[in-house]
């Protein structure tokens, strides 16, 4: 998984500060107080060295917690060593992660099987595109568009309550790398307006033969202007024109354009694992 490059792990340093980062084995984790958090997502392989540095750490009343792990034999790892050890193994969240498989024509998935509400956005992306400009990593500096996507973060609502990449321990520092150092694995569209205002992102990384949706944003004012649905669907025609097949992983959570937009689905877990109270 690209959550378990080296590009992504060593990336960790740029985010958090290097007393906050802890190495067990080949997973990360982020010493939030008396959570680690794993910084490794979906099916990462854990050895049983790794559940042995894990039993310590929780024997010193640390709470281990990870996020956006499918069900698969890694989860049933953590749960039989949860159980084995007498911990406490919590699921604090479950849900169907939406997917996208794709060999059908991308602009007759759009128009005729994603229902009313999605093709009538995607009508209007084909009609009024002529309006935006889009700019894609693929052929244009990925510094600048990236200097793009800061701007969307910051002038949207996500800033106003605190979600924005810079208030999320600098999320954004854990993406650049991986989009400027594996170019053939990243994808990061952007739209602007015909004076170069930025107005939404869509960036995208690929691991073995699906892309994941890593991150998706409109600026205030692109909310206003549906380019955040311009953004995506271009972005969908660009992925598509390049896959003989796509396979498009969302990761995000309960987003209600990325369930309209399914035909397939993970489940996806965020777990906790602790000592048990007395």
């Amino acid at each position: 998984m690209f959550s378990n490059s080296d590009i992504w792990n060593n990336s960790l340093i740029l985010r958090y500060s290097f007393d906050k980062i802890k190495k067990i084995g080949n997973l990360y984790f982020f010493d939030d107080n008396d959570t680690l958090l794993c910084q490794n997502f979906f099916e990462p392989i854990i050895e049983n060295n790794e559940l042995n540095e894990l039993k310590n750490e929780i024997l010193k009343n640390k709470k281990i917690k990870f996020k956006y792990f499918n069900n698969s034999i890694t989860l049933n790892k953590l749960k039989k060593f949860a159980q084995d050890c007498n911990f406490s193994y919590k699921v604090i969240d479950s849900w169907d992660a939406p997917r996208l498989i794709l060999k059908d024509n991308i602009n007759d998935y759009l128009n005729n099987k994603c229902g009313t509400q999605i093709k009538r956005n995607y009508q209007n992306y084909l009609k009024n595109k002529k309006y935006f400009k889009f700019y894609n990593s693929f052929n244009t500096d990925s510094l600048k568009l990236w200097n793009y996507v800061l701007e969307i973060d910051f002038d949207s609502w996500k800033m106003k309550e605190f979600s924005d990449m810079k208030s999320l321990n600098r999320e954004d520092l854990q993406y650049l790398p991986f989009l400027l150092l594996n170019k053939e694995n990243s994808s990061l569209l952007v739209v602007c307006d015909i004076n170069d205002c930025p107005l939404a992102y869509s960036l995208m990384f690929k691991d073995n033969k699906y892309w994941y949706a890593v991150k998706w944003g409109a600026s205030t004012l692109g909310r206003k202007k549906y380019a955040g649905f311009m953004c995506l669907f271009c972005h969908l025609e660009y992925l598509s024109s390049k896959e003989q097949i796509l396979y498009l992983d969302f990761w995000g959570r309960r987003n209600q354009t990325y369930d309209l937009l399914k035909n397939d689905s993970v489940v996806r877990n965020h777990i906790v694992i602790s000592k048990k109270e007395d």
